[in-house]
């Protein structure tokens, strides 16, 4: 019991770097000092691009595991991440070299993302509650990491903005402890291939599967670039409704990582209580609580719809990771890229989500904006739950 302890809290302890990307934003305005002749939107894709190179990082490792195991991927991708990571604390008078290291820091991200996702489900293949908890307890180190890590960073700022990027010199023992701590798969390559060959048959089932994955893909973009862009507007809206000052927006931001944090922590029981129900209900919650943030007059409502929707939509990433892990290693393979490319796409393109909107409805204040998209996901919400309680009503009738 005790090893399998430190295998799972050595590949959670991975789980801090994930979404660590955006770590160095507030290092941008120096930055942009740094280099005069830069662009500043270009300086400003340094937080972004590496969400875009975390696509091709998911691809390029699902290439790869078969042939070295899911160990090997994992830590050539920490490699990349610790020696892109604390590059430019060490070499920063070349913007291009800057650009290229927060690349390759997002192709390493890639690389371990899906595989811890699907090593921490492996743990407990045959108890559906603790791979619950285990796979919501990631998304919940997930938003540690972002957390303390933009803490940390703005601390060292003080220093110079290049000594902040040592912050990444946490990959190095996180390396250590899955190199000593968490056992080869190599006996296993073989024979997944072997399964492979066998599985593919089933045909209208494997259908059906691909399009959920699909489907799923498709409504968690959507509700991403909603979400994102609701990190992105907080602050705006606060200001533009004059019931706060921009420290209260940053705040917000805070307890939307404090209200993920909370969920990632609670996903086994939550699971266990709402089952098919979490991803249509935490819909509904993060439409209702958006809402009401655009008709609140109050600094304090307005934080705690904040935490509700960072809750809410932590539940869903858990829930999505949970549902296609359970499939075959073929399909969990494809289910947990799909979910997490869409992810990072939708977070990629997100500050253009609000453009289209306000194109397309002809809106320029931000809460007409936000309450835009509450009514949009409230729609989802009700067309989901219809799609769920019809889906378990079909289940009911085939097994009687």
């Amino acid at each position: 019991m005790r090893i399998e302890n430190v295998k799972l809290y050595s590949l959670l302890s991975a789980a801090l770097l994930i979404s660590t990307g955006p770590a160095i934003a507030a290092n941008i305005p120096a930055i942009t000092k740094e280099f005069p002749t830069i662009d500043p939107t270009h300086v400003g894709l340094l937080t972004t691009i590496p969400s875009l190179l975390v696509v091709f990082g998911i691809l390029i490792g699902n290439r790869l595991e078969p042939w070295i195991g899911k160990k090997k991927t994992i830590l050539i991708g920490l490699g990349l991440v610790f020696f892109s990571g604390i590059f430019p604390a060490l070499k920063h008078d070349i913007f291009s070299l800057l650009f290229l290291s927060r690349c390759i820091f997002g192709l390493g991200i890639g690389l371990f993302n899906r595989l811890i996702i699907q090593m921490i489900s492996d743990l407990y293949k045959n108890d559906l509650d603790k791979r619950a908890k285990a796979i919501g307890m990631e998304s919940s180190f997930e938003g540690l990491g972002g957390i303390c890590l933009t803490l940390l960073v703005g601390q060292l700022l003080k220093i110079s903005w290049h000594t902040s990027f040592f912050v990444y010199a946490l990959s190095l023992p996180i390396f250590l402890a899955l190199f000593f701590f968490v056992p080869d798969n190599k006996k296993q390559i073989g024979k997944r291939k072997v399964e492979q060959k066998i599985i593919i048959s089933d045909g209208s089932n494997d259908r059906r599967v691909y399009r959920l994955m699909i489907g799923y893909g498709i409504l968690l973009f959507v509700i991403v670039t909603i979400f994102i862009n609701y990190n992105i507007q907080i602050t705006p809206l606060i200001l533009e409704k004059n019931i706060g000052t921009a420290t209260n927006g940053s705040n917000m931001i805070a307890f939307i990582g404090l209200g993920a944090f909370i969920a990632g922590f609670s996903f086994g029981k939550v699971f266990r209580l709402l089952k098919d129900y979490i991803m249509p209900v935490s819909i509904l919650l993060i439409g209702i609580f958006m809402y009401v943030t655009t008709i609140s007059e109050s600094i304090l409502l307005t934080t705690f719809c904040s935490m509700v929707i960072g809750f809410s939509f932590r539940c869903i990433m858990p829930y999505l990771l949970h549902t296609f892990t359970q499939q075959i290693a073929k399909m969990a393979t494809l289910g947990t890229t799909v979910v997490l490319v869409s992810y990072n796409i939708g977070a990629t393109l997100s500050p253009y989500e609000g453009a289209v909107f306000s194109q397309l409805l002809h809106i320029k204040a931000v809460q007409s904006l936000i309450l835009a998209n509450s009514i949009f996901l409230l729609l989802i919400s009700i067309i989901s739950l219809g799609v769920v309680f019809i889906k378990r009503k079909m289940n009911k009738a085939q097994s009687v």
